[in-house]
């Protein structure tokens, strides 16, 4: 009887391996994370128009994932431990509430975890899953595409520190705002019931399990759950964005970027436009040295969290309504920090 308990508290040969995997894709994300900061910008970016039209699509999700897959497979492996290690109580006593320290903690531990709109969904449903706020999970959300570590670093290291610092504060004020807004309507309330139940039930089917194996396996299967639900959404928006990648006129965009009209275009097209940290660093310049103001180059990276690429998946979650209130929001405030930036800097 003794031997067997002690065979059930030591961890498996397969437990072993599913734990030196995820250990594997922590330290390709770290690494990942690391080479990104002494990677300068490419040259240019991809012109997916030269591709058959039967192509683009393919050719953009292989490219997205080539320089994705670390921090995609790194968000669903952190969303599947925070689902099963994580207490719920510390969820629900720190991002749980409608306080504003909720909000503001989401803001600051969201850059930490430098992933972008599409990374960080994995993340974020696992916040939601065990018992933080729809809108605390959709200022965790916001935050990580529009200011996490590399994006604000990378902004000030190549484009100044003017553009840098004010993409830091107008993105914490506005994902704060999303998630305030969000938690007061009627939709927030009714989708809080429905996780609520969510919850409970995926909560009764993993109580028993205990053990070192069980747990792990947890782990995984809170992992293939994240990826059912979300990745299917995300491929539907790659393909969108890749013939507006392909096929958007870059004269008109470069014709367009100045003077006020060009701060209402930056942020009409930021978002659309989804772009990788280090592409979006060298379109941004590019536009800059063809004439963009420095204003609208702000109001252009704004435009980030409301990317047409994480709007299907975050619609599963928040209901097209909440994807197109926190994107008005942003939009708002995208064209608030061009604004700004003339008031503060003037017209260069």
């Amino acid at each position: 009887m003794m031997e067997e308990r002690e065979s059930r508290r030591r961890p498996s040969i397969t437990t072993i391996l599913l734990v030196i995997v995820f250990v594997g894709v922590v330290s390709a994300f770290l690494i990942n994370k690391i080479q990104l900061l002494y990677t300068a910008p490419p040259s240019q970016g991809i012109d997916y128009s030269q591709f058959p039209i039967y192509e683009v699509p393919l050719r953009y999700i292989l490219n997205y994932a080539l320089s994705a897959w670390s921090s995609l497979l790194f968000a669903f492996f952190i969303g599947g431990l925070i689902q099963e290690y994580m207490h719920k109580d510390l969820i629900v006593k720190y991002l749980g509430s409608k306080r504003a320290s909720s909000y503001l903690i989401a803001a600051v531990l969201s850059p930490l975890f430098v992933t972008c709109s599409c990374s960080v969904i994995p993340i974020y449903v696992s916040l939601l899953m065990t018992g933080a706020s729809l809108g605390v999970a959709m200022t965790f959300f916001l935050m990580a595409p529009a200011a996490n570590l590399i994006t604000i670093l990378l902004t000030g290291e190549y484009l100044g520190w003017d553009l840098g610092g004010l993409r830091l504060v107008f993105s914490i004020m506005a994902a704060i705002t999303c998630g305030v807004v969000f938690d007061r309507t009627k939709l927030a309330r009714e989708l809080t019931k429905q996780y609520d139940e969510i919850r409970v039930g995926r909560a009764k089917k993993l109580e028993l399990k205990k053990t070192t194996d069980d747990r792990v396996r947890n782990v995984y299967n809170n992992i293939w759950f994240l990826m059912k639900s979300i990745l299917g959404y995300l491929l539907i928006g790659l393909v969108v964005v890749s013939y507006i990648a392909a096929y958007f006129p870059n004269e008109l965009i470069e014709s367009v970027f100045t003077g006020w009209w060009g701060i209402l275009a930056g942020s009409l097209l930021g978002g659309p436009l989804y772009t990788p940290a280090l592409v979006e660093i060298v379109l941004t310049s590019t536009l800059l040295a063809k004439g963009m103001s420095r204003a609208t180059a702000l109001a252009f990276m704004m435009g980030q969290p409301y990317d047409f690429v994480s709007m299907p998946p975050n619609s599963r979650y928040f209901r097209w309504t909440g994807v197109l209130m926190y994107a008005a929001i942003f939009f708002l405030f995208s064209l608030i920090s061009g604004v700004a930036y003339v008031a503060l800097f003037g017209w260069i």
